[in-house]
């Protein structure tokens, strides 16, 4: 997809690139398409801002079974300084839920490329209630590659979200200093050498639900957390989130 047929520039998609994150509870913006042509997402964004690579995210998400937009933001300079959510709830209780569907995609014309996701909760130093909250907040990430490619980027809604390959399916207290935390590689199927193509998609439904065992367990807590994805060159060895590309979509967090 051109950046002429998705409606955007680069600088107006750069003005989410700082932050492709979770959050439950806080405010947050986000970046909207203005356009549902790519696969009826409501919101995209560039991966990353200093390398190679124009890696677009494109999503939508729901809370409580109801579709929820992000409210759009203008163009600026400082990436970093706009915080883009995957989820955004204002209140999050006990027996919420919510999901988010994502797609990736070059829009290099030659490039493949190696994605890697990471996904940092960052409980370092956290109070009482903040551990225990997050404790209680569970997070399900799979690929979106559907049954043998039938129904595959379907969303988290889709008939075959459940059949993709299970990523996690943690609390975030498991998810904190996992190797989820540090990044994996996204590689889903056993063939080929899991680079992404230009025209390819690659594809993630993520669902998160409030445990509502616990009674007050978490109350006044907050649970700050990061989903960042990186791309890479292909025949690149090694993490890059070790070294120094500069990892995109992730960047303000959430609160719960």
């Amino acid at each position: 997809m051109t950046q002429k047929e998705s409606g955007l520039t680069r600088r107006e998609a750069l003005a989410g690139a700082g932050a492709v994150g979770f959050a439950a509870l806080g405010a947050a913006s986000g970046r909207q398409t203005g356009t549902d042509s790519w696969d009826e997402y409501t919101n995209y964004t560039y991966a990353q801002t200093d390398t190679p690579f124009n890696l677009l995210v494109g999503w939508r998400r729901t809370e409580n079974g109801t579709l929820v937009d992000s409210s759009a933001v203008g163009a600026v300079d400082d990436v970093g300084a706009v915080g883009v959510r995957l989820v955004d709830v204002g209140n999050a209780l006990p027996h919420d839920y919510g999901t988010a569907s994502v797609g990736l995609r070059l829009e290099d014309p030659e490039d493949t490329a190696r994605v890697w996701l990471r996904i940092d909760p960052h409980l370092d130093g956290a109070d009482a209630a903040s551990a225990a909250l997050a404790e209680r907040v569970t997070l399900t990430v799979r690929q979106d590659t559907g049954i043998f490619g039938i129904g595959s980027c379907g969303g988290a809604e889709g008939e075959f979200a459940s059949a993709g390959e299970l990523i996690a399916d943690e609390t975030f207290a498991d998810i904190d200093g996992s190797a989820l935390a540090d990044g994996i590689e996204l590689r889903p199927g056993l063939l080929g050498d899991g680079c992404l193509a230009p025209g390819e998609q690659r594809c993630l439904t993520f669902a998160w639900e409030f445990d509502g065992e616990g009674g007050n367990a978490g109350q006044g807590g907050a649970v700050d957390f990061l989903v960042e994805f990186a791309a890479d060159e292909c025949g690149a060895e090694g993490n890059p989130f070790d070294g120094n590309v500069a990892a995109g979509g992730g960047g303000a967090g959430g609160d719960a």
